[in-house]
């Protein structure tokens, strides 16, 4: 059975603030990532080429993750391999959907807004609410 996709689009909660600018910047920008996505499957655009969103998943690897991980080593991040283990594992899975993207694959789109509303329910809002978190113990 196939899940559905929600017809309304995210948007910024109080609950979603982690109190860090730099995470903060990059979950609102992850939203949008994903509204647009949503846009695409629902056919709210006119072709449903999502080069741009590989664009944008790109640079949210090299502005937020790898700052991300910069910051974490610096501070002595006790979870800093496992974080940057996950980070690898997301590029993994982004690289995987784009050359099923290129290959013409049409489930490409639900599942990669799938995982990509997964990455954001459980990395960015548990794993980095963790870390800015201790980064935070550690500027006190």
């Amino acid at each position: 059975m196939k899940r559905s996709i929600s017809p309304d689009p995210y948007t910024w909660k109080k609950e979603y603030e982690l109190n860090d600018k730099l995470y903060d910047e990059q979950a609102r920008k992850f939203l949008e990532i994903i509204n647009q996505m949503r846009k695409i499957i629902a056919g709210g655009v006119k072709d449903r080429d999502i080069s741009d969103i590989f664009f944008q998943l790109t640079y949210y690897h090299e502005q937020y993750m790898i700052r991300e991980e910069i910051n974490m080593k610096k501070l002595n991040y006790d979870d800093f391999e496992n974080h940057r283990e996950s980070h690898k594992k997301f590029i993994d899975h982004i690289l995987a959907f784009r050359e099923g993207y290129e290959k013409g694959d049409e489930d490409v789109y639900d599942e990669m807004y799938f995982y990509l509303e997964k990455w954001f329910d459980d990395h960015m809002m548990v794993a980095d609410r963790s870390a800015v978190n201790y980064i935070a113990g550690t500027r006190i």
